[in-house]
Parts: C-alpha cells; structure tokens; sequence
C-alpha cells in the first residue's frame, strides 16, 4: 500500500516539472518575438492561459517481427551444345619484321700500294712489270704502271723474229659528293719485225741478219678523261661525259690521229629507265702510197715528199633506249642513228633485246637484234696483225643486223652455262692476205668484202669458291662472202678448256688448252712447188690463190708458289706441243718457251 502511493506522488512532481517548463518556454517565445519587432505601431502580445492542461505521450509500439531467410532452388539446366562439322578460313598476313642491324665490320685485307713481277726466259726473253699506286682513300686513287717485254730470239728458218713491248701508264680518280673524275695518259712502244720471208729463197738470203731493214715500230699516246656522276635519287638525271684521243706514228712517216667525244644521260620514269648515247668519232690517217714502188724496192716505202695519203672519216651516233623491268621479264628497247662522213650514208640499226628468268634464274631465254659501224682503225688493224703495210686503206665495217637468241643460266650455285647463235650481214668486213706484190712477200694488206655471218656458241663454267675455277668455250662460223673465196686467216671453229687450281692458298696451277680449224690464206702470186688452184676474180682483174692452213693444237701451264703474303715464284711453260704454228701465213711462232720468276708486294 506505500508503494503505491509513492508512486501517485512522483508522476504528479513530473507532470508538475512538465508543465512549468512548459510555461517558461512560451515566455521565452514571446520575449524573442517582441524582441525581433521593434516597430511601435506593432501594438502589444498577451497570452492568456485558463484552467488546467493536461499533457501526455503515449508510449511507442515497436515492431516485434524478425526477418526470415528463405531457401530458393538453384538447380543448374543442362545444356547441350550441336558441333557443326564446317571450317573457318581465317586470314592473318603477318607484318615483316626488320632484320636486326648490328654494326660490325669485317677487317679490310691489307692493300699494298707497290708489285713487282720479274722473269727471264728462253729466246732471251726478259719481263718486268711494276706497279705503284695509293691504297684505300674516299678522296681519290692513283696508279702508275711500267712494263716491259720482249724476246731477241726465234724460228731459225725465218728471219730475225724477234719482238719489244714497252708501256707506261698513270690513272687518277677524284671522287666527289656526287661525282668521279678519271684521268687516264698511257704510253705504247712496240716493235715488230716483217721475218715471214723464206731464207732459202736465194732472193732474200741477205736480210737473214738484216733486223733494221725490216723493223717496225708503233708509237701510240693514249689520253682520256671522264666524268661519271652517281646520284642515289632516281628522280635526278644521270650522266657520263668522256673525252679520248689516241696518236700513233709509224717509223715509215705514217701517223694517225684520233679524237672521240661521248656521252651518256639515262633518268628513271617509274620503273622504266629512259637513256641517250652519243658519240663524235673523228680518225686522220696519213701514210705514203705505193704509187711508185717497183719490184727493186724491196723493204722501203716511198720517201717522205712523195705521195703522202690522208685518209679521214668522222662517225656520229645517237642512241635513245628504253629499260624495262616487271619481275622475271627485262627488255631493252632502243635504236641507234649512225652517220659515216666517208661513205655518206645514214644508217637506222635495232639496239634491242629481251629475256625473261625462270626457275629463279636457272633458266634465262633470251633474244635480240643490234647494228653498228665499226671503226677501222690503223691502231685497231696493227692490235690484230702487226704485220701489216702501212699503206693500208681504211674503211669502216657496217654491221648491217645481227639477230642473235639463246638461252644462259646455272644448274647450281657453282655451274652456270650460256649458248648462242646468231646471223648476221656484215658490209666492208676486213680480211687480212699476204702482200706478195709490193714487198717481199713478208707484209700484210686487207682486202673488204661483204658477208654473211652465222655464229654458234656455248660456255660452260664451274667454280668451286676461290680453290677450283673451270670453264670450257666452244664458237662456231660460217661465212658467206660475196666476192672473195674464203674468209682469210679466219677458221671456222675454235675450242678452248682451261682452269685454275688454288690448293691451301700457297700452289696456284693455272692450264688451259685451245684448238683452231683450218683457214684460209690468200696469195697473190704462185710460189710454186705447191698444188694451188687459180682463182679469178668476179671482175676479171685479180688473180689470186687460195692456201690451207693446218688447224692449232697447243697448251699452256703456269705454276704460281708463294713462299709469304708478298713474295711470290712462279714458272710459265706455252706451246707443250712444240709445235711451231702460224696464226699468220708464213709467222710461224716459237717453240716451247719457258719463263721463270718471281712476284713481290711491298
């Protein structure tokens, strides 16, 4: 029962606290607003309680509820998947990958600038052949060159066969940004002696020892200069200019000057190349006539007052081209306008040419037709046959067409091969018959007649490296001469074997052997005690006869010992058959010759 009323007393001392915080609460309001307006004519605020007030809060309701977790079925499907037997092609090129670069030099083999080749012979056959120059340079390079050779011997059936070769020679490049500039300036002194004479013939057994009535000598100066230039950019005009001139004097009063002027501009269009040649040939000759030579004068020419010949001609050729180039085909398309100022005619030749490479060039067809007219020269007749007059009349050959085709190529990386034939109509071809008329059967003329050419030819070559090299050549020809009755001193079939063996870089074997068919020699007289036939000439004025002359068998061996890198012997054996052959009627050559000596670099 005291508890109770306890418990009636506190809830009436809080409602009482209640209410009278209640109470202050409402003053404090009025107070804050009448506080806020101080505007007299707001007027006044009262608040006016009456009775009593009762407050009470009920008490809250809270939600009793917990949350519940449901279970759910997560029962995974079965799925079946259907395979379609059918491929996809995809398509993937993928990118080229640059080769790594590494720079790394290989070492320069050493370049000396001095050589020195010695050696001595039977026949008193002396050579020597130095060299000096500059060694590895961007700026330029330079070379001088001496040599000489010669024999005082030969043949004892003949008269004195005994021959000089003499040359000096200076070359300097300068090499530019985009440019090369080359000087050339060389020097020839050679001497010849006329000896096919027989020494039985009572009629010359005087000039057995007679060598300086029947010497020769051929002084030839040759200059030339280039300029080359060598830009990378296709798109710029690249060009070649060079200037030749060649003098020759004779010890007969004979001279020849020759001047030649050429040039080159080629440009690329796209892949096409786009090129232009030209050139200016200008050639004097001056000899003596045989006007007045007669049976007595036996070995001189004329005098020097009497009869001098000029000959001169001037050629001029331009030639436009056209190379193209589309993957396995190549093709050289051009044609050459040529004037000969001595023949005045004007002359339209093909320069072309095509070839196509199959199985990556094992196999190379390859066809074409050119023309040209080709300069007879007294220093281009005397580089064939020394022997020969210095009275010779020069004419210049025209090569009317030579169409040729063939096929060249390589069974593998050491064997390649090339064969061909060709057809060709040549005017003005130059042949070679012994003078028997003005002099004493020992000179040399020419005569020119037109022919008809047909050539067949095939190459073999094998190379193991640099310790075996082979090759073997076979030509085959055919003239057809429309007034002569053989194509003199010329034979009809030629074949030559060689090679070269380098065992351990110390023994150098070089051999090769060759054979010539027979020829033909023309005689103008009978030199009786041979069966010759007559022959007449279509015009009735010349009587000339024909000899056979035997085919060549010959071989030559040379061997090469080199004790360091610079010193070096060697030993040269040619003509191991004996054999005292004629590659010119009545010049028989010398026997076997041996010739020993020795190299050196320094």
């Amino acid at each position: 029962m005291m508890t109770k009323i306890k418990i009636k007393k506190g809830r009436r001392k809080m409602m009482m606290s209640r209410r009278i915080c209640l109470l202050l609460l409402l003053i404090g309001s009025v107070s804050f607003i009448r506080s806020q307006t101080n505007d007299p004519n707001s007027g006044d605020f009262s608040l006016n309680v009456h009775g009593q007030g009762k407050r009470s809060i009920s008490p809250p309701s809270k939600i009793s509820e917990l949350p519940e977790v449901k279970e759910e079925d997560h029962t995974k499907p079965l799925v079946s998947y259907a395979v379609l037997p059918k491929k996809v092609n995809v398509s993937f090129i993928p990118e080229p990958i640059k080769p790594a670069r590494l720079k790394v030099r290989e070492p320069l083999e050493k370049l000396y600038p001095g050589y020195l080749k010695a050696g001595f012979g039977n026949y008193v056959t002396p050579l020597v052949d130095f060299y000096y120059g500059g060694t590895r340079s961007r700026k330029n390079s330079w070379g001088l060159n001496l040599k000489h050779f010669s024999s005082a011997q030969g043949p004892d059936d003949v008269g004195f066969s005994g021959f000089s070769e003499n040359a000096f020679g200076a070359s300097y490049n300068h090499f530019l940004d985009y440019h090369t500039l080359s000087f050339d300036l060389k020097y020839n002194r050679d001497v010849a002696y006329y000896y096919g004479f027989d020494l039985t013939d009572s009629t010359f057994a005087n000039f057995k020892d007679a060598k300086d009535d029947i010497r020769t000598t051929y002084n030839n100066i040759n200059f030339s200069a280039q300029l080359e230039s060598h830009y990378k950019d296709s798109a710029k005009l690249n060009h070649t200019v060079d200037l030749t001139y060649n003098f020759l004097m004779g010890n007969y009063q004979n001279r020849e000057n020759r001047l030649v002027l050429g040039g080159r501009v080629q440009k690329y269009f796209g892949k096409e190349l786009a090129r232009l040649d030209f050139s200016l040939d200008y050639n004097d000759y001056m000899h003596q006539s045989y006007a007045a030579l007669d049976s007595t004068q036996l070995v001189a020419e004329l005098s020097e007052n009497e009869f001098n010949v000029l000959q001169n001609s001037a050629i001029l050729k331009v030639t436009p081209s056209i190379n193209a180039l589309r993957k396995n085909f190549k093709a050289h398309i051009g044609a050459s306008m040529q004037v000969d100022s001595r023949s005045g005619g004007f002359h339209l030749f093909p320069h072309a040419e095509v070839k196509y490479s199959l199985f990556n060039d094992m196999f190379i067809p390859y066809a074409g037709a050119t023309g040209n007219i080709d300069r007879n020269s007294f220093q281009s007749v005397t580089a064939d046959n020394p022997f020969v007059s210095s009275a010779v009349q020069l004419k210049n050959t025209v090569q009317r067409y030579e169409i040729y085709g063939g096929i060249r190529g390589s069974f593998s990386s050491s064997m390649s091969f090339n064969m061909r034939v060709s057809h060709g109509r040549y005017t003005d071809m130059l042949f070679f018959y012994n003078d028997t008329l003005f002099s004493m059967q020992n000179k040399f003329d020419v005569v020119y007649d037109n022919a008809n050419v047909l050539k067949v030819g095939g190459q073999l070559g094998y190379r193991a490296g640099e310790r075996l090299k082979l090759y073997s050549r076979l030509d085959f020809y055919q003239y057809d001469m429309d007034v002569e009755a053989h194509a003199w001193h010329m034979p009809s079939l030629e074949i030559s074997v060689g090679g070269v063996y380098n065992m351990a870089d110390k023994l150098i074997v070089r051999a090769d052997l060759f054979f010539i068919g027979q020829r033909h020699a023309k005689l103008l007289k009978d030199p009786g005690g041979q069966d010759l036939t007559e022959i007449i000439s279509p015009d009735g004025n010349d009587v000339y006869y024909p000899v056979e002359m035997n085919a060549i068998f010959d071989a030559n061996l040379g061997l090469e010992y080199r004790l360091t890198k610079k010193v070096s012997a060697f030993v040269n054996v040619n003509n191991l058959t004996t054999k005292k052959y004629q590659m010119w009627l009545r010049y028989p050559n010398q026997s076997i010759n041996i010739l020993f000596g020795g190299t050196v670099r320094f």
